[in-house]
């Protein structure tokens, strides 16, 4: 769902067409959101070619025409038919609530667009009531410990304040950004990361150190967050972050790695396992041959067969697939999560895996 960072308004606001009634509401259950509105349509207008929505945003204050900082939570189309002066609309969506703490100014929003994407406010309504949201969040302090090839992430605590719901499988992921982090699926270059598997309700996870493999290195200097992402029916999203004080910078001669895109509804669902420790894949050396023996012919031809055989990507290991030139050990470890793959291409629905990085890998791999 395409997240502004902003709720602004456009010419024509409490114009037009189409406008909220004195009738609506919105109800959270679990991880979706109902609304309901009751709607003014004029008539005796133009048909309108736009298409439209109602939208739910959670806003640092309430809505009063000025730009306002907010996140996206809901968001539900409708199509404004018939002869009637007084519609209603009234559907559940998936909720996309705000990462990290606080109290929320709620605004039930009437947009317009073209093509899916509704970016013309037309009307809105605040509501008096401001929202906080129960979400797995950090106890004290969080950081992490940046070495050669391996990161440390650790907390002082992980708290699910939810009265009795067990939690998504719970993810703790290290991030290079161009910006500080404040909310959405993060645009940037995936550092490490590290299932810690689910939470009940009103429990906590204390003292946590995971030591995990470093997925990249990106050149230049970057923004660091420390994100606490959950597992939903909309894939992984952001439950709460730590933004650090000091960027890291890696010299352009290290290979940058292209942004790591989150797609969401095409991640398959993680094994749901304790904390534990992830182990750095192991890299077998070959020994070089002593000089004055020759192998055989027969010895060489075998050793390039095996070397240029396409590397299965339902049946080979986790390092297996991270030997594979130009795979990164995070595509790696997520194409293991979503086995089985039915074809090559399927690969593009595993995080981390573009286009191109797939053009490229093609010929190294195999079902």
């Amino acid at each position: 769902m395409h997240t502004p960072k902003l709720l602004r308004a456009t010419p024509g606001l409490r114009t037009g067409d189409v406008r909220i009634g004195s009738t609506h509401s919105y109800s959270f259950n679990g991880d979706q959101v109902r609304l309901d509105a009751e709607l003014l349509i004029d008539t005796s207008a133009e048909p309108s070619e736009r298409d439209w929505a109602l939208q739910l945003w959670a806003c640092a204050a309430p809505f009063d025409g000025h730009p306002t900082a907010g996140t996206l939570v809901a968001q539900i189309p409708f199509d404004p038919i018939g002869s009637d002066a007084l519609q209603y609309v009234s559907a559940e969506a998936p909720a996309f609530p705000p990462a990290g703490h606080g109290s929320h100014a709620m605004v039930l929003a009437l947009a317009a667009g073209h093509d899916g994407r509704f970016d013309e406010l037309h009307d809105y309504a605040n509501y008096p009531r401001t929202e906080s949201f129960a979400q797995p969040e950090f106890n004290g302090a969080a950081g992490f410990d940046l070495r050669d090839e391996v990161v440390t992430l650790n907390a002082d605590g992980i708290t699910n304040p939810r009265t009795d719901n067990l939690s998504g499988t719970l993810s703790l992921e290290l991030w290079a950004l161009a910006n500080p982090y404040t909310s959405g699926a993060p645009e940037g270059v995936q550092l490490a990361v590290s299932q810690l598997g689910c939470l009940a309700g009103q429990q906590a996870w204390h003292d946590i150190r995971v030591d995990v493999p470093l997925a990249a290195k990106p050149a230049g200097t970057w923004n660091v967050a420390l994100l606490l992402r959950e597992w939903t029916p909309a894939g992984f999203l952001t439950r709460d972050y730590v933004n650090f004080a000091l960027p890291v910078s890696w010299p352009d001669a290290e290979a940058a790695v292209e942004p790591v895109a989150e797609e969401a509804a095409a991640a398959p669902e993680p094994a749901v396992e304790e904390p534990v420790a992830a182990e750095e894949p192991a890299v077998v050396e070959e020994q070089a041959p002593k000089k004055g023996k020759k192998k055989s012919a027969k010895a060489k031809g075998d050793k390039k067969a095996k070397t240029n055989a396409p590397v299965s990507i339902n049946k080979a290991s986790e390092s297996e697939l991270a030997a594979v030139k130009g795979l990164p050990k995070a595509v790696a470890a997520a194409i293991v999560a979503a086995r089985p793959l039915a074809s090559l291409d399927e690969l593009l629905k595993v995080k981390g895996m573009g286009a191109k990085l797939l053009d490229k890998l093609k010929a190294e791999l195999s079902l």
